[in-house]
């Protein structure tokens, strides 16, 4: 008897893993695409524009952002927490 219980509890829980695991897979956003280190991106915070070769890149939310320096990156990540 503690046989079947113990294992109807380990199909539960290899249910539920697998259920998370297609979720995560079906709902996964494609990489953003990275562009060229020669192309100009806009700062979101001081708008100069920086090449992407050069810029400060942050990952923010899931978002990938590019800055002219540290200090917008910081700036803009203590806004966006707010």
């Amino acid at each position: 008897m503690y046989k079947i219980i113990t294992i109807l509890i380990l199909l539960i829980i290899l249910f539920f893993m697998v259920r998370r695991a297609a979720r995560a897979w079906i709902e996964q956003k494609p990489d953003q695409a990275t562009p060229g280190k020669d192309v100009m991106i806009q700062d979101p915070v001081c708008k100069v524009y920086v090449t992407a070769g050069s810029a400060v890149v942050e990952e923010i939310s899931g978002q990938r952002y590019y800055f002219c320096s540290q200090d917008c990156a910081k700036h803009f990540r203590r806004e966006s927490t707010k």
